[in-house]
């Protein structure tokens, strides 16, 4: 009917699309929405599909957000329950502390019992003194005693009684020398036999025999040979003391290193961090700072750190089949080369740990692993480089129940880590355990039983050290005398003193002989008073040492309280022992403690002072637990619906969870939203980016031809065309160089995806594609945020990335016919009236009409425009009337009264519409 065609032909599709222009141009303010409304057609994609895909990545995106709030929730709990940890290890030092403090108190008051007998010796001191100056007196005593005696002397009867008494004297004097000299060799003797004694305990070889020594029908000269052999097994002795000495000392020094060592890695263990070997926590850290340094995602892992068992059955059979091999670094294939970098930088300091070639692993060929007796089968990774990395070196083992099958496979193993390899049957190490949840817990038991026994071995050794001291002390001691010279001299003093005593009672028969001459007994009655006297003196004398002796009393006294407080002083020690037992990690806290505290106190004073702190320090632990603590596990439980221990006792569980969350659902949720990406980059690829290209070329050439229709309208002075170009925009310019590359072809299959990028070389491009996607995943997170917060933050949505009008600006270029000048509509029109710049609408409008019309010369050139000119001037509206005109365009245009001026000479037919309420009336108006 309208001369075009029919609606379903391309040219009837046009007219459709262009014809409305004119009803609704007040709303168009800018030229973007111009375009988008009259000009362009929207992109013919499905974007339901991406859409689809998009919702799916913000879910995963989603579930991964929430897994990684749980993340924090449960690092959050962990933080606060070594918070609490401390705060128990307080009471339990200052309960570890009390106790201690007890134990020394009952030593301190031991110690002042020592301090009396010191006093005690200080008066046998003084005793002593006396007993000089009463010996002074009894010598004068002596003396008168002498002279009686020299007038009995002078008598001849007597000196023949004062020559035997005198040979009485004298061999008793030898006779007493000798005893001594006898009292002496056994006193020698008795201390060789200590020091033999405390060397046998301590399984130091005596080459003496010192049986000859002590039998009393051994010759002489068997005594001096024996004796001289003593002298050299002491001096070889002496060497064997020092060394044995020098060896538990260093092992001393040892095992403080070893404890130090063992207690750090309990701290770090209980901490819920699982300890590695260094060399392989070097490497890992290194290759993370590093992809970090760069901007890229943190993902180097140990190979231990990435599995669990299927069957914890054969772990100890995995950890020895591994052996090293566990700590091999794991890395992503696209960050091999930068994790290789570090890896060769750090030279010697790696001792044997590995970097996987994840690279080529993954592009081996892939061997499906399908008999589930293979050890690979008793370990499980959500890491898909972990899991190909232990089909590569377990698939091929297999697992015997029985040490009889092992020889019927090339490599067998059994769970009690015997192996069969190369012909050759091993049983492997057991080793400590890294894989699996339960790993660190079991390393914690482990190291807990070895500081146990390390400090045994320590108590042990501190003994066998004071046992070396005191055998040292008592070596020298003898040797560094004249012991052993005066054994030799005194070994035959025993039997001359038992000859001479058979001499000295022969004298006294005769000397009782003497004594019976009535002269005599005269004198030796004046010999008795001055014996007398001298009595007194020895009276007095015996005061003084029976006070000496009560000194001695007292001592002895002082000895015995000692002897009860040494009960105190043990059950002291049987409660400090019984609590260290639980707190074995707080001794050397605890020791250092009281040594700080015992600087301004006494022991009692630091059991009363800290008594009370305990007391404090619980409360404290207490509010800590239920108002911080326990108040996140009970948010976790109930949000996560488990039911794990409140307190310290979830401890294990709430750091089991966190490591299996990040080890596990962490990494199986980044394996999920990864695909997803991939797939929805795919699809962008094969439906999106080749299609948007295709449209901007259309549009190209739509444009091209719209512009050969507008170089042939005026308006007035003026002619318009339109200008189009990428995106001045920083980043759509990336995206629209990246849709035009030449790179960009079409893909019509999935399978033709793989081939165009094996023989595309374009790395560049590539890389691009993948920032392009990076930009949508970023608004696709926000999304997800978005949706978790109910806070906007201005995400894009999918459409937009896939309108291929969003890549490219767009103007009208203005040209003066009288002046030649040339400007941008966009930069002039916040300077002119809305009429000024509707204008170029209007021209646009009929260059789109005219190229439909153009096509048929038999059509009726309809133009209709609703509240024409609504913003222009008269003087505006007239160029634009003769335009349409010329034109020959067939005009139906309802406009205002005030327009009505400019618009009634150009038209053939008028008619007034007026409208009152609901109703309308229209009539023919014929003018003025």
């Amino acid at each position: 009917m309208l001369g075009i065609g029919d609606a379903d032909s391309q040219i009837g599709k046009k007219f459709n699309e262009v014809f409305h222009m004119g009803t609704s141009l007040e709303d168009i303010n800018d030229i973007r929405k111009f375009i988008y409304t009259y000009i362009l057609p929207e992109p013919e994609i499905n974007v339901e599909i991406l859409h689809k895909d998009m919702q799916e990545l913000e879910r995963l995106q989603e579930i991964l957000e929430e897994a990684q709030e749980r993340e924090k929730l449960l690092a959050d709990i962990n933080e606060k329950m070594q918070v609490a940890k401390e705060l128990d290890s307080k009471v339990k030092v200052n309960e570890a502390l009390v106790s201690y403090a007890k134990l020394q108190d009952a030593i301190e008051q031991q110690e002042e019992e020592n301090s009396r007998i010191l006093q005690a010796k200080s008066t046998i001191k003084i005793c002593e003194n006396k007993l000089q100056e009463l010996n002074e007196k009894e010598k004068e005593a002596d003396k008168q005693l002498y002279n009686a005696r020299k007038d009995v002397d002078d008598n001849q009867e007597n000196k023949a009684l004062s020559y035997l008494e005198e040979e009485e004297k004298s061999k008793s004097n030898e006779y007493s020398k000798l005893i001594r000299n006898a009292a002496k060799f056994d006193e020698i003797l008795e201390q060789m036999q200590k020091l033999r004694k405390q060397l046998v305990l301590l399984n130091i070889d005596c080459k003496w025999n010192i049986e000859i020594i002590e039998d009393e029908d051994a010759s002489l000269e068997e005594k001096l040979t024996a004796i001289k052999v003593s002298r050299e097994a002491l001096s070889d002795i002496a060497e064997a003391i020092k060394d044995n000495d020098a060896a538990i000392r260093n092992r001393l020094k040892e095992l403080r290193g070893e404890l130090d060592e063992l207690l750090g890695k309990i701290k770090k263990l209980e901490a819920g961090f699982m300890c590695y070997p260094k060399e392989a926590e070097l490497v890992r850290d290194s290759i993370n700072n590093k992809l970090i340094e760069l901007g890229r995602q943190p993902n180097a892992k140990l190979f231990c750190e990435l599995l669990y068992m299927n069957d914890l059955q054969w772990q100890d059979a995995v950890e020895s089949y591994l052996n090293n091999q566990r700590f091999n670094i794991i890395i992503a294939p696209e960050d091999y080369l930068i994790a290789k970098t570090v890896f060769v930088s750090l030279q010697d300091s790696v001792r044997g740990i590995g970097l996987v070639d994840t690279v080529r692993l993954m592009k081996r060929n892939n061997i499906t692993v399908s008999n589930e007796k293979m050890l690979a089968f008793t370990v499980e990774s959500k890491n898909p480089y972990a899991r190909a990395y232990a089909d590569y070196l377990m698939g091929g083992v297999v697992c015997c129940e029985t040490k009889e099958d092992l020889e019927l496979y090339k490599k067998s193993i059994t769970k009690d880590r015997l192996r069969y390899q190369s012909y050759c049957l091993q049983r492997m190490h057991r080793l400590e355990r890294y894989i699996g949840i339960d790993a660190l817990q079991q390393q914690l038991e482990n190291s807990k039983t070895l500081l146990k026994d390390k400090r045994q071995e320590q108590q042990e050794t501190e003994n066998r050290k004071t046992q070396y001291t005191v055998l040292d002390n008592m070596h020298r001691q003898f040797i560094s005398g004249n012991a052993l010279l005066e054994l030799e001299e005194y070994c035959g003093a025993k039997k001359e003193a038992d000859k001479l005593y058979a001499s000295i009672s022969e004298i006294k028969k005769q000397i009782e002989e003497f004594k019976k001459n009535p002269i005599l007994m005269a004198m030796y009655n004046r010999v008795e008073e001055c014996e007398k006297k001298h009595s007194e003196l020895i009276g007095l004398i015996t005061d003084v040492k029976g006070e000496q002796l009560n000194a001695e009393n007292l001592i002895n006294n002082a000895k015995l309280v000692i002897g009860g407080l040494q009960q105190n002083i043990d059950e002291a020690q049987e409660e400090y022992n019984l609590i260290i037992k639980s707190h074995a990690a707080f001794i050397d806290v605890v020791e250092k403690k009281y040594n700080e505290e015992r600087k301004t106190k006494k022991a009692s004073a630091i059991v009363n002072n800290f008594g009370n702190r305990i007391n404090q320090d619980l409360s404290a632990f207490n509010k800590y637990m239920n108002a911080d603590l326990i108040p996140l596990q009970r948010k976790y439980t109930g949000t996560y619906a488990c039911d794990y221990p409140e307190g310290l006792d979830g401890d294990a569980r709430y750091q089991q969870a966190y490591a299996s969350l990040i080890n596990i659902a962490l990494e199986q949720h980044k394996d999920a939203l990864k695909k997803a990406q991939i797939r929805c980059k795919e699809r962008f690829r094969k439906e999106v980016l080749f299609r948007m290209k295709d449209d901007i070329l259309r549009a190209r050439q739509q444009f091209r031809g719209l512009n050969k229709v507008m170089e042939h309208l005026s308006y007035g002075e003026e002619s318009y065309r339109f200008s189009i170009d990428g995106s001045k925009d920083k980043e759509m310019s990336i995206f629209y160089n990246i849709i035009m590359d030449k790179d960009n072809q079409q893909i019509d299959e999935e399978n033709e995806i793989m081939a165009f990028l094996a023989t595309n070389e374009s790395k560049i491009f590539e890389s691009q594609i993948e920032e392009f996607m990076q930009r949508i995943m970023v608004d696709v997170e926000n999304h997800a945020q978005e949706t978790l917060t109910g806070q906007k933050n201005g995400a894009k949505s999918i459409s937009t990335y896939v309108d291929y009008r969003t890549y490219l600006d767009y103007d009208i270029i203005v040209k003066n016919a009288v002046t030649g000048l040339e400007v941008q509509l966009s930069k002039v029109s916040g300077d002119g009236s809305g009429g000024e710049n509707q204008a170029p609408f209007y021209v646009a409008i009929c260059a789109s009409l005219l190229q439909i019309y153009q096509q048929n010369d038999n059509c009726i050139r309809l133009v209709l425009l609703d509240e024409a000119f609504n913003n222009m001037t008269s003087d505006r509206i007239e160029p634009m009337m003769k335009m349409f005109c010329d034109l020959n365009l067939q005009l139906v245009l309802i406009a205002t009264p005030e327009k009505c001026t400019s618009i009634f000479p150009y038209c053939d037919i008028t008619y007034s519409i007026v409208k009152h309420g609901s109703r309308n009336a229209i009539a023919a108006f014929e003018g003025v």
